[in-house]
C-alpha cells in the first residue's frame, strides 16, 4: 500500500505484539514524497519503521555527480492504537546546471540537496538525512568534502549514502574526457558505494565502488563526446524497503569516448532489491539515481545549458507483527 495521508491497513495471520486479540501482522509504505499521516491500527502498540533519505543532484559542466541518502531502521517503535503519526518522505534533489567555476560548493543549493525522511512515534524520531548535490567544476579539488546521507534520531541501524568520489569529472588532459556517477543510496548495515569520478582537475578517474551491508552500488563515469552531443554519468542504485538483500554492484567507467557516439557506461547497482540507477539518455543531461535514494550523475555540455541527473525520492516502511524487525526478520509483505 503506498501511503497518502491514508490510514495503515493490516493483513496475514501473525498475532501483533501487544495487541493482546490477535491483531494481524501488517505493514505500510510511503514512497511518494510529502508529509503523511500514519494511524496506528486498532490493537498495534509497537511498530518497526525503516526510513531512507532521498539523493542529492548532479551538476553539469564538468561538476560534481550527486550523494546517495542514508537509511536509518528502528525497531520496537512505542504507539498508541487510533493515534496519528507523522511520516516524511524526502524528494529527491533537482538536477543542477554549472553557473561558473568555483562558485556551487556542494550541498550550497538546497533544492537540489535531498531531503531527509523520517517517522515519528509516541516519544521517538527515527530520521535518515538525504545527499548532499555535486559541487561545481574545481581545478584544485577543493570541493571534495561532499556529505552523503546518513542515520540521524534514534535508530537501531543503518548506513551512509555513497558520496561521488572527488570534486571534478575529467580525466588526464584534454581527452578523454568523462561525467561523473552518483552516489549509491546507504544500506542496512553498510555504507553506499561510491560513484566514479576524478580527486582533482585533470587527474586520473577513480572507479565506483559497490555498495555494502545490502547499500547501493556507486555510478559509473562515462566517457564524453563534443558539445552537445554529450551523455552524462550514471546515477548511483537505489536501496530497497523490504529488509537487508544483497548490496548493489559498482558501475563502470567507459574512458573512451567518440565525437559522434558514446558506448554506455554501467549504472550503479540496486541495493535490497531495491532499483539500479539510471543512464543518462538526454544530451547535455546527467542519469538520475535508482529508487530509493540514489544520487544523479553529472552532465557534460554548454556551460548554463548542460544539466546534472536529480537525485531520487527517499521512502518510509513501517510494519507490525509477532516476530518482524528489521534489517531482515520477517520483513517482506505478508
Amino acid at each position: 500500500m503506498i501511503g497518502a495521508n491514508v490510514s495503515a491497513f493490516s493483513i496475514g495471520k501473525a498475532v501483533g505484539r501487544g495487541g493482546g486479540g490477535g491483531v494481524p501482522a501488517g505493514q505500510v509504505e510511503y514512497t511518494s514524497f510529502g508529509t503523511f499521516s500514519f494511524v496506528a491500527p486498532e490493537g498495534v502498540t509497537e511498530v518497526s519503521a525503516v526510513v531512507v533519505g532521498a539523493g542529492g543532484a548532479g551538476i553539469g559542466y564538468f561538476g560534481q555527480a550527486g550523494a546517495g541518502g542514508g537509511l536509518a531502521y528502528k525497531n520496537a517503535i512505542a504507539v498508541t492504537a487510533g493515534n496519528s503519526y507523522t511520516v516524511i518522505v524526502g524528494r529527491g534533489g533537482l538536477g543542477l546546471a554549472y553557473g561558473g567555476i568555483g562558485t556551487t560548493a556542494p550541498g550550497s543549493i538546497p533544492s537540489s540537496n535531498g531531503v531527509a525522511s523520517l517517522f515519528t512515534g509516541d516519544s521517538i524520531t527515527v530520521k535518515a538525512t538525504g545527499g548532499q548535490h555535486g559541487g561545481g567544476l574545481s581545478y584544485t579539488g577543493s570541493f571534495a568534502n561532499q556529505n552523503g546521507g546518513a542515520p540521524s534520531g534514534t535508530y537501531d541501524g543503518g548506513g551512509t549514502g555513497g558520496i561521488c568520489e572527488g570534486s571534478y569529472s575529467s580525466s588526464i588532459g584534454a581527452a578523454p574526457q568523462t561525467s561523473s556517477g552518483g552516489g549509491g543510496a546507504g544500506g542496512y548495515s553498510g555504507n553506499g558505494g561510491k560513484g566514479a569520478g576524478s580527486l582533482t582537475g585533470h587527474g586520473t578517474v577513480v572507479n565506483a565502488l559497490a555498495g555494502s551491508g545490502g547499500a547501493g552500488g556507486g555510478g559509473g563515469a562515462r566517457g564524453v563526446s563534443t558539445g552537445s552531443n554529450s551523455l552524462g554519468g550514471s546515477g548511483g542504485g537505489g536501496v530497497g524497503i523490504l529488509g537487508e538483500g544483497a548490496s548493489g554492484s559498482a558501475g563502470l567507467t567507459n574512458g573512451v569516448p567518440s565525437v559522434t557516439t558514446q558506448a554506455p557506461n554501467t549504472a550503479g547497482g540496486l541495493g535490497s532489491g531495491g532499483s539500479n540507477g539510471n543512464y543518462s539518455t538526454v544530451a547535455q543531461g546527467g542519469g538520475s539515481g535508482g529508487a530509493f535514494g540514489g544520487g544523479g550523475g553529472s552532465a557534460h555540455g554548454a556551460q548554463g545549458v548542460s544539466i546534472g541527473g536529480s537525485g531520487a525520492h527517499g521512502a518510509v516502511r513501517i510494519i507490525w507483527g509477532v516476530g518482524r524487525a528489521y534489517p531482515s526478520t520477517n520483513t517482506g509483505n505478508v
